[in-house]
């Protein structure tokens, strides 16, 4: 697929202040013109969603908040969706050793964990009280030595397997999404299978949707210093390719952070656009969702510790939201609300920046608890997101109905 990113960097050059990634307005172009022609429904340039990247100014991040919200409210109406969810990361120990996340560990070292049955078990029977509708399954790790205590299996692919297996067994009616492309191509890698065979096998086994945990910024240079080992962005889009033609529906992710810049985030939207303007005659199969997600936490193996870049600010959160919206448009409707590095405020803000999803709710998940540090997450309950939506005068929709505790856990 063609290189955005090229075509873009290659006319542009990006203003940063004290190696601040959030750029600056570019010069000679017209923000009304390019927030008019947005709200007429017209496809806007790599380099104009760059230039509304960079707007500082409180009445042009006023404008740039009302087209977002006028785009969103026409393309999808005033619905706001939610889920209740539960993540289960089977390890923390990975081979990849990624340096984003302050929470894996390499195969040996203190502080991993490897889940059990009766660990699985008393996950699924805590988040079922609780109500929930969606499981997120993840390895958590990367690693090739991967077997579950209780559901042991010769290989990691087997693993990931019988996880899914069991976990369909004794709640069928949940919704089972999860494992990135970095992770399938992962275990197409140890298992000398196919990425198709490895899709194929997680979908009779009951996989509804390929999750986004592994996409940080669609980048190569940037995915090779997060972790020598990720896929590179072609080969993210092929495995994207291969779901498409099973048509299994993956979350598209925007994890920014400190580490890059708004041209790499433009181009990274850039890149997203491109794959569904190829693909659009030939399939109606589009990203379930946009999920603009931000780091947590600032991992200091990356960052020069005398001059530190700061976490994503708010404002500059809000921005990709409204951002996100104008640029994409009707291509990827669906977009959420990165609402755990802000909490309950900003993520009612947010859906006056062009998001009309919560997504869902993060009960019992650990590792983000992790990640987030002496912080820590703010958890929500279904009831909580009802709430946050109502408040703002948009109509809340729950996804999904409540999964009864089976009485097969715990055997």
């Amino acid at each position: 697929m063609p290189d955005s990113a090229q075509s873009l960097s290659s006319t542009q050059t990006l203003s940063v202040s004290n190696g601040s990634p959030s750029g600056k307005p570019r010069k000679g172009l017209n923000t009304t013109a390019i927030l008019e022609a947005a709200q007429e429904g017209k496809s806007l340039s790599a380099v104009e969603a760059l230039h509304l990247l960079g707007l500082m100014r409180d009445e042009e991040l006023a404008a740039l908040r009302e087209a977002a919200d006028a785009v969103r409210s026409r393309q999808v109406g005033d619905v706001v969706s939610y889920g209740h969810a539960c993540s289960i990361y089977f390890t923390n120990f990975c081979e990849m050793a990624p340096a984003l996340y302050p929470y894996p560990r390499l195969p040996g070292d203190a502080g991993g964990f490897v889940l059990s049955i009766d660990d699985i078990d008393a996950i699924l029977e805590r988040a079922l009280s609780q109500g929930i509708t969606q499981l997120a399954l993840s390895g958590g790790g990367f690693w090739s030595a991967l077997s579950i205590p209780g559901l042991e299996a010769p290989t990691a692919l087997k693993a990931y397997a019988r996880v899914l297996s069991y976990v369909r067994g004794v709640a069928p009616a949940l919704e089972l999404n999860g494992f990135s492309p970095d992770e399938i191509e992962f275990l197409s890698i140890v298992s000398d299978r196919s990425v198709s065979y490895v899709l194929e096998l997680f979908q009779d086994l009951g996989l509804r949707q390929l999750g986004a945990a592994g996409i940080e910024i669609l980048d190569d240079r940037l995915r090779y210093q997060i972790s020598p080992k990720k896929a590179t962005v072609q080969r993210w889009f092929e495995i994207v390719s291969v779901a498409r033609k099973l048509n299994l529906p993956v979350l598209a992710k925007l994890e920014a952070g400190p580490l890059e810049t708004a041209l790499q985030r433009a181009a990274h939207l850039d890149r997203l656009r491109n794959f569904l303007q190829a693909n659009r005659e030939e399939s109606p199969w589009r990203f379930e969702s946009l999920v603009p997600q931000h780091w947590t936490h600032r991992p200091d193996k990356l960052t020069h510790p005398k001059s530190p870049r700061p976490l994503v600010a708010s404002v500059d959160r809000l921005k990709l939201t409204a951002v996100s919206r104008l640029f994409l448009g009707e291509l990827l409707p669906q977009q959420q609300v990165c609402w755990m590095p802000g909490g309950s405020h900003e993520a009612q803000e947010a859906l006056q920046w062009g998001a009309n999803s919560l997504g869902a709710t993060n009960a019992l998940d650990y590792l983000n608890f992790l990640a987030a540090g002496k912080q820590g997450v703010q958890e929500f309950q279904a009831s909580d997101f009802h709430t946050l939506i109502a408040e703002t005068g948009r109509q809340p929709v729950f996804l999904g109905e409540p999964v009864p505790v089976s009485p097969a856990l715990g055997h």
